[in-house]
């Protein structure tokens, strides 16, 4: 008998566990559908991020424009905030830069044409500032030697510099979340960058 009470106190127990879960896993759903509803609503496009599923997508009024799966994740510091953040910065080694044409300065009878920067002039390995102390570090699979080299300094900046800024910011009681985010390949993360603007709003929905 008292086994028995044992087995079904147990199971009762794990019972209100995961009903528990359930209930707290709901309600952040409903808080994203409401954030996101908001989003939905402005005439500009948007940003989502599911953790869960790994995929990052620019959306519009609720459709989605275009989507990038995300290859390799990983996550340091504080929970990411679900609410809607913006992008404060794009910011990239070898980021496009458009010729400076100063009005006044050409002689009589030049003209400039506008110069465009197109998806080849994009980086492949970027990383955007946002909001409420949110860094994403976007990069490529790697695919040749010299990519993969450079992958041992982002091994190292992930595993060195990020865990001395998380310390850098607790001591100023400050929120630091990093996101390390790797796409299928260069062209996928060049679109990415392309996609994304400053200024631009989204929403990054937990594991």
């Amino acid at each position: 008998m008292r086994a028995r009470l044992l087995l079904a106190l147990t199971v009762m127990g794990y019972s209100f566990a995961v009903s528990g879960e359930k209930i707290q896993s709901q309600g952040l759903k409903n808080q994203f559908l409401k954030e996101e509803l908001a989003l939905a609503r402005a005439p500009s496009s948007y940003f989502v991020v599911d953790l869960q599923t790994r995929i990052f997508q620019l959306k519009a009024s609720g459709l989605t424009l275009r989507e990038w799966k995300i290859e390799r994740l990983r996550r340091w510091g504080d929970p990411v905030p679900l609410r809607a953040i913006s992008i404060e910065k794009k910011s990239a080694l070898f980021a496009p830069k458009r010729k400076k044409i100063k009005p006044g300065a050409n002689q009589e009878g030049e003209t400039h044409e506008l110069e465009v920067l197109e998806l080849k002039d994009m980086p492949s390995s970027f990383s955007l500032c946002l909001d409420r102390g949110l860094y994403i570090y976007v990069r490529p699979r790697p695919e040749t030697f010299l990519s993969r080299a450079w992958e041992i300094g982002r091994f190292l900046r992930w595993y060195t510099l990020i865990p001395l800024k998380n310390l850098w910011f607790e001591m100023k009681k400050e929120p630091l979340t990093a996101l390390d985010i790797k796409v299928l390949n260069k062209e996928e993360a060049k679109s990415l960058y392309w996609a994304l603007l400053e200024g631009h709003k989204g929403l990054i929905y937990p594991f």
